[in-house]
This record gives structure tokens, C-alpha cells and sequence, in this order.
């Protein structure tokens, strides 16, 4: 018989619910990449979920028949920066789909929601490469595989396609170029009023402020599509505490462009590594540029400069995942120029359930 059990974080990784869960992850992952790429330990994802459970509340409900676990609902609130706004993720093992588990958790996820009160809820969706018919948001770039079950289900739910992101694979075998060469040719666009700073880990006190400037830029700078977004609180206090979280589990290289005249940090771009998977894909965090300082090759030169700093740091890392909005062209543009290829798509779906 099916029954849902919500699932608590609990005192130690080898818990059975906890187990269940990290296999029900593990497998779609599988299923998504084919292969390893994104898998994480019990032990670190629980780590990194007590870390961050003072911003991030997240409700957690495993799908049973008899001892089976078949799937399995979250939903994570942003307590920080965005309480009103929840994200709902919802997984069926293959094996069990088609027989109603999915609306069982989605029952239980409806419940906590209007528990919570928010506001809207977000969905996003991955989803391979779209091959047939497709669904495209309102702003018309883009689009999702019309008939993959999750679209169907988001669809089904009341949730709207806003935006499509494109995640881009970069091979670090089979490079368009020479990240060496797009470096030096960014350098001599950038010119010398430009310092290229490059490091792995925390960044220098110095570089905070300029960091935390642009992170607060990161949710209103790149196109939303029609997505609500609340802006972030980002200061120097809050990178650092960050970092503490974040680094006993995973591998940060960053690289910067200051601006010498002003001493202003106004490029950024950064690549994180789980620490517990050694066949771990390299995953893409921020890159920005300021405004006022594009059209100087500045995200090739912070890009380029750390995917040189990855591979002599990691030199058994694969490839890199990076996430873009299809309407973000400044970015692609600097994607594509550097080898990365379209890898998969991800539908940004929302929900607004107060008007």
C-alpha cells in the first residue's frame, strides 16, 4: 500500500529514510546525465543541508509501497531572501510511474504549501534536449519538450513556462580553442586598466565588498523571462559565511577583473567541484560583468582564465555544466566562443497562487 512519510533531517547519513532518499536522487541524476557526473555521498548531502537549513528550509516526502521507496517530493523555501516563494521538485522512480505515486506527493506538497502561505511556487525542470514538438514561454526564446512527463505534470499543476535556460557542456578534452589563447586575446581587449585576479578557496578580505556588489546583481541583472525574483542581501559578512559552508565539501575557484582606476571588483566568474565524487562534474556558479564595463572581453577573460585554473588544479575533471538563459546572448556568446555546446534544457515553471 502507498504511503507518503515525511522525512526530517536526521542525526546521521546511514538513517534508512535518509538512504532511500539519496538512491531516489542518485538515480535521477542518473537518468538525466547517464552517468556519475552529479552524484554527491549521503554524508555530504546531509552536511550540506544542515549547513545551510538557518536560509533554506526545505520539507522532504519519500514515496513507499510496503518497504520500496518510489519517489519523492521537496519543497525549499528561501527564508533569507525570498520567504514568500517556495521551489517544489517532485521524482518518480521509472519503474513506478504511471500509477498515481507522482500525485500522491504532489497532494502532500499542496498541503505544505498552503501550510507555509506563500505566495508562488518555482519548478525547474531539466529535461534533454527537446527532439519534437515544444513548448516555449511567453517571451518566445526557447523551449522544453512538450510531452516529457514533468512539463505534462507542471502544466497539469497550473504552473506556467516563464523562461528556458540552456545548460551548456564544456568537454575539457575537446576544447573549440585553446582557453590560453582566448585568454590572451581577452587580456589585450581588456588592456591594462584591468587586473586579472585568479585564486581557489576564500577569497582575499580585500575582494568582499566587490564580490558581495555583484552578487546582489545576479538576480537583477541576467533576463528572468516572466519570472517574479526577489532580489538577494548580499555583503561581505554573508560571501564569507558562504564560504564556511560551503568549502568543507566543495572545491571553489574564482577569478575576478578589477578595475585599476577605481579599484572596483566589476567581473566575476566562478566553478565549484563536490569534493566527495572524484568523477564529479565541475559546475558553473556566477559570471557577471558590471554593466558599465561590458564590450572589453571581460567574461572571456574570467572565463577563460578559470577554466585554465580548473584544469591544472583538477586535472581529472571531465567536463563543466553551465545554466543560461536563452535570451542571455552576451553570455551564450562567450559559451559557444570557448567550446561548450548545448548539453540540456531546463524549464523555469511558475505558479502564482496569490494575485
Amino acid at each position: 500500500m502507498l504511503h507518503i512519510h515525511e522525512l526530517p533531517l536526521p542525526d546521521h547519513h546511514g538513517d534508512p529514510h535518509w538512504q532511500a532518499y539519496q538512491e531516489l536522487l542518485t538515480r535521477w541524476n542518473h537518468e538525466l546525465l547517464g552517468g556519475p557526473g552529479w552524484d554527491v555521498s549521503a554524508e555530504t548531502n546531509l552536511a550540506q543541508s544542515r549547513a545551510a537549513e538557518n536560509d533554506i528550509r526545505v520539507e522532504r516526502f519519500l514515496a513507499y509501497s510496503d518497504a520500496a521507496a518510489l519517489g519523492y517530493a521537496t519543497l525549499r523555501i528561501n527564508v533569507r531572501d525570498d520567504p514568500e516563494a517556495g521551489s517544489v521538485i517532485v521524482y518518480v522512480a521509472p519503474e513506478a510511474r504511471g500509477a498515481g505515486v507522482g500525485r500522491r506527493l504532489a497532494a502532500r506538497l499542496e498541503t505544505a504549501v498552503c501550510d507555509a502561505g506563500l505566495a508562488r511556487l518555482n519548478a525547474w525542470l531539466e529535461t534533454p534536449l527537446p527532439t519534437g514538438e515544444q513548448l516555449a514561454p511567453e517571451t518566445g526564446v526557447g523551449g522544453v519538450p512538450a510531452e516529457h512527463p514533468g512539463v505534462r505534470m507542471a502544466q497539469a499543476y497550473g504552473f506556467v513556462l516563464e523562461q528556458v535556460e540552456r545548460v551548456s557542456r564544456y568537454d575539457f578534452a575537446a576544447p573549440l580553442v585553446d582557453p590560453r589563447d582566448a585568454l590572451a586575446e581577452a587580456r589585450a581587449r581588456a588592456g591594462d586598466e584591468y587586473e586579472l585576479l585568479v585564486w581557489e578557496d576564500a577569497a582575499p578580505d580585500d575582494l568582499l565588498d566587490g564580490i558581495a556588489a555583484l552578487k546582489r546583481r545576479m538576480l537583477t541583472d541576467p533576463p528572468t523571462g516572466g519570472l517574479v525574483v526577489a532580489e538577494a542581501n548580499w555583503d561581505a559578512a554573508r560571501v564569507r559565511e558562504e564560504e564556511e559552508r560551503y568549502l568543507p565539501t566543495v572545491r571553489i575557484w574564482r577569478t575576478a577583473a578589477r578595475h585599476r582606476p577605481t579599484g572596483a571588483v566589476v567581473a566575476l566568474s566562478e566553478l565549484t567541484r563536490d569534493r566527495s565524487n572524484p568523477e564529479g562534474l565541475v559546475g558553473q556558479g556566477d559570471t557577471i560583468v558590471l554593466p558599465e564595463h561590458r564590450g572589453r572581453r571581460l567574461g572571456m577573460l574570467v572565463k577563460a582564465a578559470n577554466l585554465i585554473q580548473v584544469r591544472e588544479a583538477s586535472p581529472d575533471a571531465e567536463a563543466i555544466l553551465t545554466w543560461n538563459a536563452e535570451e542571455n546572448r552576451y553570455m551564450l556568446d562567450v559559451n559557444e566562443a570557448l567550446g561548450f555546446r548545448p548539453y540540456l534544457v531546463e524549464g523555469a515553471f511558475q505558479r502564482r497562487l496569490v494575485a
